[in-house]
């Protein structure tokens, strides 16, 4: 086996590849890339398992073979080497040979034929996704989702398929963020719900291509840009968040997200670190926040001016969770403005992009004042 490539090539592959070698495993072989060369294309495949990720590009020239190359280890020499120039590599009997017109380096591989075998999918739904769409669940679903592994159906994002829509949802228990892809055309399943770990939901946030997705009960496939992404899925029962999403919820403000961020993240810094608990007053014109601490005796409030015509009211909130919320709401317009609604102080607040579809909602849990 004996191939060249393109050091810039040669680093994106490897980028896209290694998010699925594991830190450090039982068994040696799957720290290892398995890299193959077939009618002038490099493919690096990793895996721990649970994520397995196929990358491409295409060579300058060599022979076909296959092998499994250190991946960390080859990773640290192509970032070193930079990003201009070529690489020539060579196999002979599983010793790698990398030349550079300023160095030579050596390293020993293993048998191709000890890596396990990818999952296949005869029977998977297909579906697609456009890439601004799949984009949008992943930026604001995965930072919802709980890290806790006692609870493994909300360490994952639920995708819910309903014929020309899509539901996806992500919860801790403490807040929870829904996006909705309407597509009239699209001929998605009609009933089918599955929960794709958060790992792999974060590695679709930077795709530049559409996504075809491949769903079996037991795992899915995600194919864009000469990239496979394979993931078991999280086989439990999500819980019915449907439930906690209220829509009897009678007082609603509207405001500037951006605003609101900044008083909040301002009032927090005197803020007890225990609860990370802030108030929220709203009247006639004005949502005031306010936050304290009675360890060091540090308070603070501000007052931002909001659109609301009801009775005035009270509510707290563990502040981390609106910040997050706020964050992933915010726009390049910069008179977009958010609605938060909420029916009593000990029901959940409803914070959604205000003069839109439901498209977008992020839910947080109040705090008792």
């Amino acid at each position: 086996m004996k191939f060249s490539v393109t050091l810039s090539d040669f680093q994106s592959v490897i980028a896209r590849a290694i998010p699925a070698i594991p830190p450090k495993s039982t068994l040696p072989v799957l720290e290892h890339f398995h890299c193959s060369v077939t009618a002038g294309t490099l493919t690096l495949i990793a895996t721990d398992q649970e994520l397995t990720i196929s990358a491409s590009t295409n060579i300058l020239g060599g022979n076909d073979g296959s092998v499994l190359i250190p991946a960390r280890k080859l990773n640290e020499i192509i970032k070193a080497l930079g990003t201009e120039g070529s690489i020539d590599i060579s196999v002979n009997a599983n010793y790698l040979t990398l030349n550079t017109p300023f160095g030579k380096y050596s390293m020993n591989g293993v048998s191709a034929d000890e890596f396990p075998n990818m999952p296949h999918f005869p029977e998977g739904v297909n579906v697609s996704f456009a890439q601004d769409d799949i984009q949008l669940i992943a930026d604001k679903t995965s930072f919802a989702v709980s890290k806790d592994e006692y609870r493994p159906a909300m360490t994952g994002v639920l995708f819910q398929f309903r014929t020309s829509e899509v539901r996806t949802a992500a919860t801790d228990s403490y807040r929870l963020s829904r996006v909705i892809i309407n597509n009239e055309a699209a001929d998605f399943p009609a009933d089918l719900d599955v929960i794709i770990p958060s790992r792999t939901i974060d590695l679709l946030k930077k795709v530049s291509s559409d996504v075809k997705v491949s769903v079996t009960k037991t795992h899915a496939q995600f194919m864009f840009d000469n990239t496979t992404i394979i993931t078991r899925v999280i086989d439990e029962r999500f819980p019915p968040y449907e439930n906690v999403i209220r829509t009897d919820n009678d007082k609603a403000v509207s405001l500037s997200p951006k605003e609101l961020l900044s008083a909040v993240k301002r009032v927090a810094i005197f803020t007890s670190d225990a609860s990370h608990q802030i108030r929220l007053r709203v009247d006639k014109k004005t949502i005031t926040i306010s936050g304290s601490d009675d360890d060091t005796g540090s308070k603070a409030s501000e007052t931002v001016v909001c659109e609301y015509d009801g009775d005035a009211f009270e509510i707290g909130f563990n502040y981390i969770y609106i910040v997050e919320a706020l964050q992933h709401l915010i726009t390049d317009d910069p008179h977009a403005e958010v609605t938060l609604s909420c029916s009593t102080p000990t029901r959940a607040a409803l914070i959604r992009p205000t003069g839109t579809d439901n498209t977008l909602l992020m839910l947080v849990m109040p705090v008792r004042l």
